[in-house]
C-alpha cells in the first residue's frame, strides 16, 4: 500500500496545470475560474439537479420511485466507460513515464494501481460533481412526495455519498480490465490503432443497444420511454443493470433504507477492483514491455521525395498542424471529428421535432417574416457559433499540444506570425465549415433565402474569429505543455475551460442584448443590421488586439 500511495501522489502532483499565482496574470485566471465556476459548472448542476428531480417526480408517479435516480446513474456509468475507454488505456500502457517509473523497484501490479487511482481521481472529479447534483435532485423530489424524514434517512444520505464516491469506479475499473485482456491477447499485433478503435466499438454497442431499446414502442416520445422505464421494460437499462450489477444493491439501500444492501454494494464495487488487480498482477508487466514495442517502426519515405515538399512557410505549418491533429485518437475525435456532430445535431433536431405540433408553427412564422420567430434563430446561430470555436479546444489548446516541444515555436526559421497565424487558421476552417454545413441543414428545413445565408455564414465567421482570439491568447500566455499523454493535454488544460467560460458568457450578453432591444420595439431588420456591425466590429477588435498578444506571449514563451 505505500508504494501505490506514494506512485499516486507523485502523479498527482505532476498532473496539474500550471498557472500563474501572482502579478496580473494571477488576477486574470483567479477571474477566469470564478467565471468558469459560475458559468459552467452552477448551471450544468443546476440542470442535472432539476432533470433528476423532474424524472423521480414522474417515477414516483408511475408507482416506482427508484426509477429515475438508476435510469441516470446507468447512463453516467455507460458514458464513463465509452469516454474513459481511451484514457485507461493510455495512462496505464502509454503516458509518457512509463520508462522512468518501469525502472524504479516497484511490483508492476502496485505501479498498475497506482496509475488506476491516479486516473480515477482525474477522470471523475466533474463527475462526482454531477451526481452531487443528482443525488440533490432525487432527494428534494422525494422530500416533496413523502415528506423530510423520507428524504434525509442516514442510510439514505450516506448510500448517496458512497454512490458519488463509487459509481465511476466501476465503469473504468471494467476499462482497465478490458484494456489488460486486449494487451494479453493481441500480443503479436504491433498496431496501436487496434488499441485505439476499442473505445469506438463500445460507443458503438451502448448505441446500438440504446436505440434497440425503443422497439416496441408505440412512437418514439417522452411519455413512452418513461413509461418503459417504470414498468422496467427498458432493454437497454435492463442490459445495464446486470453489467453495471453493484448499482442493484445501492438501489435497494436507497429504496429500503438497509445498511445490509451499503454493506453488498461495498462488497460488489470491492469484487470488480479485485478482478482488475488479478488480471493486471498476471498481465500488467508484460503489457508494458509490448507498449513499449507499438509503433516503434519508420514509415516508409516517399520514394519520390516529394512527402514533405510545400509551397510556402505557411502551408508547411499548417500541415504540421493537420498531422499533430490527426497522429492520435485524443486529438482526432476531440478537436477534429467532434466538429461533424454540429451538422449531424442540427439534422437530429429539425428531423426529431420537426413533426411536433411547436416547431411546425415556428418553422411557419420565421418563414412569414416573424420578428420574434427571426429574433431566435439569429440568437441560435450566434451562440453556436461561439460555443463551436471553443468546444472542440483547437484555439484554446494550440500551443499546449506542442508539449514540452512549445519552446521550439522561437527558433525554427519561421516567423512568429505565420505559426500563429498556421493555427488560427486550422482552427477557423474546421470549424466554420461544420457552421457552414449546418446551416445548410437548417436551410434545407427552414428556407430562408440566399441573402440570409451569407449573413448566417458571415455572424459565424465573426464568432469564430472572437472564439479563436480568446482560445489562443490564453493558451499562448500559459500553456499546459508537461502532460503524460494526449488526453492529459486535453482534460488538464484550464485554458479550454476558461474559455469556454468566457465564450458562454459573451454568448449570454449578447442574447440579452438582442432580446432587451426586441422588448424596447426596435425592429428585427434593425437588430440584424446592429448585430452584424457589432460583430464585425469585435471580431475586428479581437483579430487586431489578440495577433499583438498571441505574439508577444510567444516571445515570452520559455
Amino acid at each position: 500500500m505505500n508504494q501505490i500511495r506514494s506512485i499516486f501522489q507523485a502523479l498527482t502532483r505532476n498532473s496539474e496545470m500550471k498557472t500563474p499565482k501572482e502579478g496580473t496574470k494571477g488576477s486574470i485566471y483567479l477571474s477566469l475560474g470564478i467565471i468558469a465556476l459560475s458559468c459552467i459548472m452552477l448551471p450544468c448542476c443546476f440542470v442535472v439537479g432539476y432533470v433528476s428531480y423532474f424524472m423521480t417526480m414522474a417515477m414516483i408517479a408511475a408507482d416506482n420511485r427508484m426509477g429515475g435516480i438508476v435510469t441516470e446513474v446507468q447512463i453516467i456509468s455507460a458514458f464513463s466507460m465509452v469516454f474513459g475507454m481511451m484514457v485507461i488505456f493510455s495512462v496505464l500502457f502509454f503516458s509518457s513515464d512509463r520508462e522512468h517509473l518501469v525502472t524504479l523497484p516497484i511490483a508492476s501490479h502496485h505501479l498498475m494501481m497506482a496509475k488506476f487511482l491516479y486516473a480515477y481521481m482525474a477522470e471523475s472529479i466533474m463527475e462526482f460533481m454531477v451526481l452531487i447534483a443528482m443525488f440533490i435532485g432525487y432527494f428534494i423530489a422525494l422530500g416533496k412526495s413523502f415528506g423530510a424524514a423520507a428524504a434525509l434517512h442516514p442510510v439514505g444520505l450516506i448510500t448517496a455519498l458512497l454512490g458519488v464516491a463509487l459509481i465511476p469506479l466501476v465503469p473504468l475499473a471494467y476499462c482497465g480490465i478490458i484494456s489488460l485482456i486486449l494487451m494479453a491477447v493481441l500480443k503479436n499485433v504491433r498496431k496501436r490503432k487496434v488499441f485505439d478503435r476499442v473505445s469506438s466499438v463500445l460507443m458503438l454497442l451502448f448505441i446500438a443497444l440504446f436505440l434497440l431499446s425503443f422497439a416496441g414502442l408505440d412512437g418514439i416520445t417522452v411519455e413512452n420511454y418513461m413509461n418503459s422505464l417504470a414498468n422496467e421494460s427498458n432493454l437497454f437499462f435492463r442490459v445495464m443493470n446486470i453489467f453495471f450489477f453493484p448499482v442493484a444493491f445501492m438501489r435497494r439501500a436507497l429504496a429500503e433504507n438497509n445498511v445490509l444492501y451499503i454493506l453488498l454494494y461495498l462488497l460488489a464495487n470491492a469484487l470488480v477492483v479485485a478482478v482488475f488487480y488479478l488480471v493486471g498482477y498476471f498481465t500488467y508487466q508484460e503489457g508494458l514491455y509490448m507498449a513499449a514495442g507499438l509503433g516503434s517502426g519508420k514509415r516508409s519515405a516517399d520514394r519520390k521525395g516529394n512527402a514533405y515538399r510545400q509551397k510556402s512557410f505557411f502551408a508547411a505549418c499548417v500541415a504540421k498542424e493537420w498531422k499533430v491533429l490527426t497522429r492520435t485518437k485524443a486529438f482526432a475525435g476531440n478537436c477534429v471529428y467532434i466538429n461533424i456532430l454540429w451538422p449531424f445535431g442540427v439534422w437530429l433536431f429539425f428531423h426529431l421535432m420537426g413533426k411536433k405540433e411547436g416547431m411546425i408553427r415556428y418553422v411557419e412564422l420565421y418563414r412569414e417574416g416573424a420578428p420574434r420567430a427571426m429574433l431566435i434563430f439569429l440568437l441560435a446561430v450566434i451562440t453556436v457559433s461561439f460555443l463551436a470555436a471553443a468546444l472542440n479546444s483547437l484555439a484554446s489548446a494550440s500551443f499546449s499540444r506542442e508539449g514540452a516541444h512549445v519552446s521550439l515555436i522561437k527558433y525554427v526559421p519561421v516567423p512568429y506570425r505565420i505559426q500563429a497565424g498556421a493555427k488560427a487558421f486550422i482552427s477557423l476552417a474546421l470549424t466554420w465549415t461544420a457552421l457552414l454545413l449546418s446551416l445548410c441543414v437548417a436551410w434545407y428545413f427552414m428556407r430562408f433565402n440566399a441573402v440570409m445565408f451569407i449573413y448566417f455564414a458571415v455572424i459565424a465567421f465573426c464568432a469564430n474569429i472572437i472564439s479563436i482570439a480568446f482560445g489562443m491568447g490564453m493558451d499562448s500566455a500559459s500553456p499546459y505543455t508537461y502532460w503524460d499523454d494526449e488526453y492529459s493535454a486535453l482534460r488538464g488544460n484550464l485554458n479550454s475551460f476558461f474559455n469556454m467560460a468566457i465564450i458562454m458568457v459573451i454568448s449570454l450578453l449578447l442574447a440579452i442584448l438582442g432580446l432587451l432591444l426586441d422588448y424596447a420595439g426596435v425592429g428585427i431588420t434593425a437588430i440584424e443590421v446592429g448585430m452584424l456591425l457589432l460583430m464585425i466590429a469585435a471580431a475586428a477588435v479581437a483579430f487586431w488586439k489578440g495577433s499583438r498578444i498571441i505574439l508577444n506571449n510567444i516571445e515570452e514563451i520559455y
